[in-house]
């Protein structure tokens, strides 16, 4: 029995730094083979929640200023996010 190919790993900064070009847009994270990992990641960026290791930080501040969706596909499950601003966004607009 054949392993799976490895998947490549999602750059974060890249796509966060990406979503904030362009607010209102879906743009893919990643694929994920664990349903559960995949809703962790989407709990992380919604709340600005650190990634991996302190040093690393996040990339997805101010928490509330992403949102995400997720969809089933062959192999996993798809996660997209999206910039919509937030409390402490620079336009000073969605503020709750």
């Amino acid at each position: 029995m054949s392993r799976p190919a490895r998947r490549p790993r999602a750059d974060h900064q890249h796509t966060a730094a990406e979503a904030r070009r362009r607010p209102g847009t879906w743009l893919t994270v990643g694929d994920y083979r664990n349903p559960a990992t995949v809703e962790a990641m989407a709990l992380r960026i919604r709340t600005g929640y650190p990634l991996g290791t302190a040093a690393y930080g996040t990339p997805y501040l101010p928490a509330g200023a992403f949102e995400t969706r997720t969809s089933l596909t062959e192999e996993g499950t798809l996660l997209e996010t999206r910039f919509v601003g937030g409390p402490a966004s620079s336009q000073g607009e969605g503020a709750v």
